[in-house]
């Protein structure tokens, strides 16, 4: 048997120079001695039932349940284990702990004997022996930097001249120079290319001649009011193509002769200005089309008692035949009216336009039969089917009205003698290069002889209510 425990052993577990835990098997505090204690400010029964896990700091706690725990359950015990603890005032305590795992004879934990070290000096000693090794790292790595400084100097010089061309020649905006008479004394690739020229002394001659006149005497009016330079110019390309360049230049002394000039760039900004104006132009729809759509409901309420008015007027004068072609008028333009409300409905979307399918072919005849006594003999009208078989679903009517309305701006800006010419013709689905999908389509086309719309007219002529009369 073994001898009874000798009092100095409870002394040894209270007082020892070492702090003393013992843990139930979940990790609850079961006993502490007195040194863990002073350490820490607590007292017993601050202690007593709470987890071991509660006294050290966060990330403490995460190493303590993601690695400490499963060793320990694995092993039976682990060893020098360096923690932060946490005082009862919040002050860390630098310790290492080591641990054991006590089992049952069916080899089921019991308990978990903790001892703790203070190592704070420990600490200290290596927190400074890491700043020495970091500073030894550190001036060795000056001395390497300070070695190679010269020669990643002129590497860097090299890299940064070759990499500066290449901005300068790849830049998607053109950079230049110019001095106070507007002749470009340096250019960019870019440049060249945004105005069409091998060489830039000679960049206006792509301009269109109102943009070629402007930037004659821009420069010169610019240096002499002390204003900066910025111009949208139009160049027209040899296949009658437009682009918008941008262009923007501000007046410094050159560092060498103190000279003035004109440093600047120059950018592309068609697809901008299309993106900006076709915005507009929706904006501009949006709003004519509930402008319209107020309109033609106000108009469909006034029509609708003017008609009712006029069946009242129509019985009353039923026996009298002299009357009866004046109401007959009426009513003839009260029905013009409300096909034109009708058509503000549709065209604002408050309605439908209900549509069925005709022949495109017929139509174009029709057409043909009604516009020829308009003409009197002052043009020529010209009537080319070509696509036989072919419907669209739309109200004949309206394709009616759209065509005649396409025929009457042809014989406005057409000359006497001159020739209308309508046609139509199919369109495969794989033909097609617009974005609106589907399948084939029929095209109708109304030509003429004229000299044709102005670039204005043409800008605008696919707004609505829109006319250059």
């Amino acid at each position: 048997m073994m001898p009874p425990a000798h009092p100095d052993f409870e002394d040894l577990f209270v007082h020892a120079p070492c702090g003393y835990l013992s843990l139930h098997p979940d990790g609850r505090i079961d006993r502490v001695n007195a040194t863990l204690r002073g350490w820490t400010g607590y007292k017993a029964s601050e202690l007593a039932d709470r987890h071991f896990r509660d006294l050290l700091t966060v990330a403490g706690k995460i190493y303590f349940d993601t690695h400490v725990r499963p060793l320990l359950r694995m092993q039976g015990v682990f060893d020098e284990i360096a923690f932060d603890m946490l005082a009862k005032d919040g002050a860390r305590i630098p310790v290492l702990v080591n641990a054991s795992e006590r089992r049952g004879g069916g080899d089921e934990p019991v308990g978990i004997r903790v001892t703790v070290f203070r190592a704070t000096d420990r600490r200290t000693y290596e927190t400074e022996l890491l700043a020495a090794r970091d500073a030894l790292a550190e001036a060795n790595d000056e001395l390497r930097a300070v070695n190679a400084q010269l020669d990643a100097s002129n590497r860097a010089l090299d890299l940064a001249n070759r990499e500066l061309r290449a901005f300068y020649e790849t830049l998607p905006v053109g950079i230049f120079r110019a001095d106070t008479a507007g002749r470009i004394v340096q250019a960019s690739p870019r440049f060249r290319d945004l105005f069409g020229v091998t060489g830039a002394v000679d960049w206006t001659c792509g301009l269109a001649a109102e943009d070629r006149d402007a930037a004659a005497t821009l420069w010169t009016h610019a240096h002499a009011d002390g204003v900066h330079v910025s111009r949208l110019f139009r160049r027209v390309g040899r296949d009658g193509t437009e682009r918008l360049i941008d262009m923007k230049a501000v007046r410094t002394d050159d560092p060498e002769t103190g000279r003035p000039r004109f440093v600047g760039v120059a950018e592309d900004v068609t697809a901008e200005i299309a993106a900006d104006r076709q915005q507009r132009q929706m904006e501009r729809e949006t709003a004519i089309k509930q402008l319209t759509g107020g309109l033609a409901h106000n108009l469909n309420n006034i029509l609708a008692v003017a008609m009712g008015n006029l069946e009242l007027i129509g019985e009353e004068v039923s026996d009298r035949p002299d009357l009866r072609p004046l109401v007959d008028t009426g009513k003839t333009a009260m029905d013009r009216a409300a096909a034109l409300v009708a058509r503000l409905l549709v065209y604002s979307g408050q309605s439908f336009a209900w549509s069925d399918r005709v022949e495109a072919d017929a139509v174009l005849r029709d057409l043909a039969v009604q516009i020829r006594p308009r003409l009197s003999g002052t043009h020529d009208l010209a009537v080319i089917p070509g696509a036989p078989g072919a419907t669209v679903a739309l109200g004949a009517e309206m394709l009616r009205e759209a065509m005649d309305e396409l025929v009457a701006n042809a014989v406005a800006g057409t000359p006497p003698g001159g020739e209308i010419r309508l046609s139509s013709r199919r369109r495969a689905a794989a033909d097609r290069s617009d974005a609106a999908g589907g399948g084939d389509m029929v095209v109708l086309s109304v030509r003429d002889t004229g000299s044709g719309m102005n670039r204005a007219t043409l800008e605008k002529a696919r707004e609505p209510f829109f006319s250059s009369g």
